[in-house]
């Protein structure tokens, strides 16, 4: 066993680091792969016989929700963004983008004159705006007095912590 250490990192779990990254990385390039071949021959069934309609962009938009949040998963975890608060409000950005353009695309050759697809995208854009402002006034990490990079919650943590003790010491 190499007893090397990087940064607090033995040389095998960065081995293993590596080999997940690469192994995301290939399941990624699978899942585009068989994306584009599948919405390429649905494309080519839906032209010889439905040409007048276009049900083919439904499962295309449709899949593309999940070839959208399987890129975010890699990235995420290529570029080690571990806070959960941070991961859940990337991936609730990247699902109400490519959701919200499923649904404008089935409004639109659905029903044109009758906009429904926007209540959706207001109700959810609301809640997605309040999460990502939760996430930028209680979790996003800002310097404290000492120069350390902490988020409004651990300071609540450490801030009560500290009254804990107080009061266990004065028992």
């Amino acid at each position: 066993m190499n007893e090397h250490k990087y940064n607090g990192f033995s040389e095998d779990s960065l081995r293993r680091i590596a080999l997940r990254k690469v192994n995301y990385r290939m399941s990624v390039k699978i899942h585009i792969s068989v994306y584009i071949t599948v919405c390429t021959f649905l494309s080519g069934i839906n032209l010889v016989f439905t040409p007048t309609f276009w049900w083919v962009l439904f499962p295309i938009f449709g899949w593309l929700i999940g070839v959208a949040e399987h890129i975010t998963s890699y990235i995420i975890y290529a570029r080690g963004v571990y806070p959960s608060a941070k991961r859940g409000a990337i991936y609730h950005s990247v699902a109400y983008i490519f959701v919200m353009l499923l649904l404008f695309v089935t409004n639109y050759f659905n029903s044109p004159f009758y906009y429904w697809s926007i209540f959706p995208a207001f109700l959810w854009g609301t809640g997605l705006v309040i999460h990502l402002v939760t996430y930028y006034i209680y979790h996003r990490p800002t310097t404290d007095d000492q120069g350390v990079l902490k988020s409004r919650r651990e300071r609540a943590v450490e801030k009560e912590m500290e009254k804990m003790q107080s009061r266990l010491k004065k028992e």
